[in-house]
């Protein structure tokens, strides 16, 4: 009896060598495999220069984007778009459009969708098509430098027009920017009054 002891003994020490030695390996190897380097984390990464935004829609009773200071007799609004980091708004000169100078705000909005902040914001504005010269300037503006997630930012263009003759196309580009994850991110509103 003594001596199935002393085997019993002597196999269960061999079978708790084997599995200490297999948990040692086990272990040197899984830990090996899972060695992360750099940093890991649960908020998305914005890859890309687009900015991230969710339109809002000002006009409420015509469902559009965009809001106007006042109206140009027979310059009507034809269409926008909003795709990804670009609204688009395009207005129709129509025959029998009164000659003047006029000057109208377009205004659009959109919010925060992340969960990070935007920071230094920015906006230049260029004239991208003037072919009669009638485009006097266009300027823009945001009321934010700053956005918290799920804020909202306003955005107004100034076009500055003195239009003689309708068969011209007038174009602005505004080119809103934000810091978003130590990245430059960017927004384009074009206006565009067309025939």
């Amino acid at each position: 009896m003594r001596k199935k002891k002393k085997n019993y003994l002597y196999i269960f020490s061999i079978v708790i060598a084997v599995f200490i030695v297999i948990l040692s390996v086990g272990y040197a190897f899984f830990s090996e495999s899972l060695t992360i380097n750099g940093v890991a984390s649960t908020v998305d990464y914005y890859a890309g220069e687009k900015l991230p935004t969710s339109p809002i829609v000002l006009d409420t009773s015509n469902n559009r984007y965009y809001t106007a200071s006042g109206t140009y007799f027979r310059v009507d609004f034809s269409s926008e778009s909003w795709t990804d980091d670009t609204y688009s708004l395009t207005f129709e000169k129509k025959l029998g459009m009164l000659v003047e100078e006029h000057t109208l705000d377009y205004t659009i909005s959109f919010a925060n969708p992340t969960v990070l902040p935007y920071t230094e914001g920015t906006v230049t504005t260029e004239i991208t098509q003037n072919d009669g010269g009638m485009l006097l300037d266009a300027s823009t503006t945001i009321d934010k430098t700053t956005l918290n997630p799920g804020e909202a930012v306003t955005i107004t263009m100034r076009f500055h027009t003195n239009i003689t003759w309708r068969h011209h196309v007038e174009q602005a580009k505004a080119t809103v920017s934000y810091m978003l994850q130590g990245q430059r991110k960017y927004f384009y509103f074009i206006l565009t009054y067309t025939t």
